[in-house]
């Protein structure tokens, strides 16, 4: 009796399990769909989100990401008088990796997109892995640039860490074969046990020791907004099939970036990075702005790659909304 109990109750956590990865896949994949547009430029389909009015914001997301991470703290920049134009890069969602295989031909499908929407200039804010994207623009279209931001942002060529992707957590979201099914139990994972996702998380993104990085978890885990806007964040890499065209891509150029001109940008530049950031090191940040003659390092001390998590947040959110309406 009690082996056949077990056995029902296993068959009916299997059900579960089935059902509630089912419908988180097919419920995330129609909301993607049904908040973005694709237009169809000289470059190719580019999947945005354009809202607001007023100067326009352009987001480049990180590795991985899509249009739904720019899209995070849109309600900000409207609120501050701003329009956001968030895209999903090539290979990300709905935007086919033939639009921009390379970090160049990626910043002239921007131009193109610029064309088609009939923006004539934008700041750009480049994070992460979207960096290198938005360097390129400044240096190939100047003329359309009223100021840069890069957070955390990949400048030097970056190395994969393979410890990194021997991880938990790489080996949930980035198998090929249960790469959505990974992403889905570290969801399930981040709303029910924040606290576990985010020293996982912080294993490799913030270079402190294992008590430090346990104080920061805890003084984000006591901020109910903070803990509200990690778990948005973590879905803009769920369902990662859909993205990992893009992040294979991502991982392959990334490797190979290199400027050796950045002196030639003159636009207002805003470097923004943790002193600890274990994934993109905050030597890239010291190089932009020691390279980029407009450009001032606002460094956070202590702080890992998600600098958007921290007590700081406030203050820098307002440092950076100052920066772009001083730069509109």
């Amino acid at each position: 009796m009690l082996v056949e109990l077990s056995l029902i109750i296993i068959v009916i956590l299997l059900i579960w399990i089935v059902i509630s990865y089912r419908g988180w896949k097919k419920n995330l994949l129609t909301a993607l769909n049904e908040n973005s547009e694709v237009v169809t430029t000289s470059q190719g389909k580019i999947e945005y989100v354009l809202k607001g009015s007023g100067p326009v914001i352009l987001y480049l997301h990180g590795s991985p990401g899509g249009y739904d991470q720019g899209a995070l703290d849109t309600e900000m920049w409207i609120d501050e008088g701003f329009s956001v134009l968030s895209i999903s890069r090539p290979g990300y969602l709905r935007t086919p990796l033939s639009t921009g295989e390379t970090f160049e031909e990626q910043a002239d499908a921007i131009d193109a997109l610029l064309d088609s929407l009939g923006i004539s200039k934008v700041a750009i804010l480049g994070a992460s892995g979207g960096g290198p994207i938005a360097l390129h623009f400044a240096l190939r279209h100047p003329d359309r640039l009223s100021a840069l931001i890069l957070m955390a942002a990949v400048i030097n060529e970056y190395s994969v860490d393979q410890d990194a992707m021997d991880s938990t957590l790489a080996r949930l979201f980035l198998s090929e074969s249960i790469a959505d099914f990974g992403a889905w139990l570290f969801d399930v994972i981040t709303r029910r046990w924040t606290t576990i996702s985010l020293k996982e998380s912080f294993k490799e993104t913030v270079k402190l020791d294992s008590k430090e990085r346990d104080d920061y978890v805890k003084q984000i885990m006591d901020i109910p907004e903070q803990v509200a806007w990690f778990k948005r964040f973590l879905r803009t890499t769920c369902p990662m099939t859909p993205r990992m065209i893009g992040f294979n891509n991502d991982l392959k150029l990334l490797p190979q970036v290199s400027f050796t001109s950045l002196e030639e940008i003159k636009c207002p530049t805003l470097v923004i990075h943790g002193t600890v950031d274990g994934d993109v090191s905050f030597s890239n940040a010291e190089f932009a702005a020691s390279s980029i003659p407009n450009a001032r390092l606002y460094k956070l001390e202590n702080i890992g790659h998600i600098v958007w998590l921290g007590e700081h947040v406030s203050e820098m959110n307002s440092e950076i909304v100052r920066f772009a309406r001083e730069n509109s």
